[in-house]
């Protein structure tokens, strides 16, 4: 009798519940816990977090952590994405219900190096006068043409009014703003895009830009060849 019951008990122990809860401890739902940062350990928000695998999730960093629950167990890739750094990826392979810490530092792009500033205006070829100004621009930009100088700026004429310039560039013009003055700008030659309120405005010859006044804008060049623009600006003071 003794030995029916101690046999009874070792099948118990055998096929009880414990390999199958410990089965599922192993490949129960997956918690991954993310904290990004920057090289000096400083959290970044608002990164994009793309998770593909077993499942796919998608989410946003918020002062750099983000958790996402209730995966399962697998081969996870994941993607991380911000504007101003480089995009960075990690593989993780996911098992059990302990959360998985992912740390990931993401590099910060280089910044940008500023445009050049408008040229400041060349010697005027026309003063400050009352009477009608005439002048031949294609003769002009033949004789002033700006080659492969960054830019080039030369006054037209100026009157109470306003003022013209013949603009040239082949490196971009920063971002400005004329206070007083509203721009009208004629493109005679090449192809560029002007840089306004938010907007980008392709640039040919034949096209007519108007710029209010205070609106801050910028230019670049596209192609090989200068931009070669007129600029007249309506209410600006004449120079000395």
């Amino acid at each position: 009798m003794q030995y029916v019951a101690y046999l009874a008990m070792m099948m118990v122990f055998v096929s009880g519940p414990g390999p199958q809860v410990q089965r599922r401890s192993q490949t129960g739902p997956v918690t991954f816990a993310i904290f990004v940062t920057d090289p000096a350990g400083a959290p970044i928000g608002g990164v994009s977090v793309t998770v593909e695998g077993p499942a796919k999730r998608q989410a946003m960093t918020e002062a750099g952590r983000i958790a996402l629950e209730n995966l399962p167990a697998g081969t996870y890739h994941f993607t991380f994405e911000r504007d101003g750094f480089y995009v960075s990826e990690r593989d993780v392979t996911a098992r059990g219900r302990a959360p998985i810490d992912v740390k990931v530092t993401m590099s910060p792009r280089p910044k940008p190096v500023p445009a050049l500033r408008p040229p400041p205006p060349e010697a005027p070829t026309a003063a400050t006068t009352s009477s009608p100004v005439v002048v031949d621009l294609p003769a002009f930009i033949e004789k002033n043409y700006v080659g492969r100088a960054a830019g080039k700026t030369l006054s037209l004429a100026c009157s109470a009014g306003g003022t013209s310039t013949l603009i040239q560039i082949n490196q971009p013009i920063a971002e400005h703003a004329h206070a007083d003055a509203d721009e009208f700008i004629y493109v005679i030659a090449g192809d560029g895009t002007a840089h306004l309120a938010g907007r980008e405005e392709r640039l040919r010859p034949g096209f007519l830009l108007v710029v209010p006044r205070r609106t801050s804008h910028s230019f670049t060049v596209n192609g090989k060849s200068p931009l070669v623009m007129l600029s007249t600006r309506a209410g600006e003071k004449c120079g000395p």
